[in-house]
């Protein structure tokens, strides 16, 4: 990858934000891959298209590229809260690229949040705009980068240095299975590596897991087999790689 933007581009155009806009979406036209699969290109989604600015010609695969000076840690502006929550709750969502960049414009990291770990709860409504504005009552929305799990968080470049695609894709497409699924369904399987991951050992067991069920029952409270429930979903996680079965009852984290 080159980590240098082309300020060439944004020679004949004042506003900050529009300079900003084409610098970052011809670095990413020109050097982003698709995670998903094998495709090393992405194309520029049509004018409107909802959330989506990059779509993978082969998978499909949909991205939407955030760019910042410095990277916000618990929240994001997007763009309609309906269309957003839509792709949300059907498993539709893009995959979020967050472009850190230098005041020169050099790259100095680009972090994927994986499209399946955004959540309703991830989505905060703003307040619609006021009868004044251009847009009135036109309803925003939020990204709340501090509700998603670590495990979402796929770093492409850290310290302005590229990691290898490889292991980025790896990474990437072992929460395939997700994609596509019902809210609640990730919801679930996500809540489960989350405690699994708050247990902080390599090795657990599942009396540690059904320890945590008022947790779980805090989330689902109209859930009444959460045993059942921990159960099922640890064997996703076991088919998502992330886990392994050692004895009955005992389990053992793989990365």
């Amino acid at each position: 990858m080159n980590l240098h933007c082309d300020l060439t581009l944004a020679a004949a155009y004042a506003s900050p934000s529009q300079r900003a806009r084409v610098l970052s979406e011809s670095w990413f036209l020109q050097n982003a891959y698709c995670l998903a699969c094998d495709s090393a290109q992405l194309r520029k989604t049509t004018s409107n298209t909802p959330a989506t600015d990059f779509l993978c010609p082969q998978c499909h695969q949909g991205y939407e590229l955030k760019t910042f000076h410095s990277r916000p840690r618990n929240s994001l502006v997007d763009g309609a809260y309906g269309s957003m929550m839509r792709l949300v709750t059907s498993g539709k969502a893009p995959t979020l690229c967050l472009l850190e960049r230098t005041q020169d414009w050099r790259i100095r990291s680009l972090t994927a949040i994986h499209s399946s770990f955004l959540l309703p709860n991830c989505i905060e409504q703003r307040p619609p705009l006021g009868p004044t504005a251009r847009r009135a009552g036109w309803v925003g929305c939020n990204i709340r980068l501090d509700r998603i799990a670590a495990d979402g968080e796929i770093g492409v470049i850290e310290n302005s240095v590229e990691q290898p695609a490889a292991e980025v894709r790896s990474r990437f497409q072992r929460f395939l299975p997700l994609v596509g699924k019902s809210a609640n369904q990730r919801g679930w399987t996500l809540l489960t590596l989350q405690m699994v991951r708050k247990l902080r050992k390599k090795a657990f067991t599942l009396r540690e897991m059904y320890a945590m069920e008022e947790e779980f029952a805090k989330a689902y409270p109209d859930n009444l087999h959460i045993k059942d429930k921990i159960r099922q979903q640890l064997q996703v996680l076991r088919d998502l790689g992330i886990l392994t079965f050692e004895k009955p009852r005992e389990y053992r984290i793989l990365d």
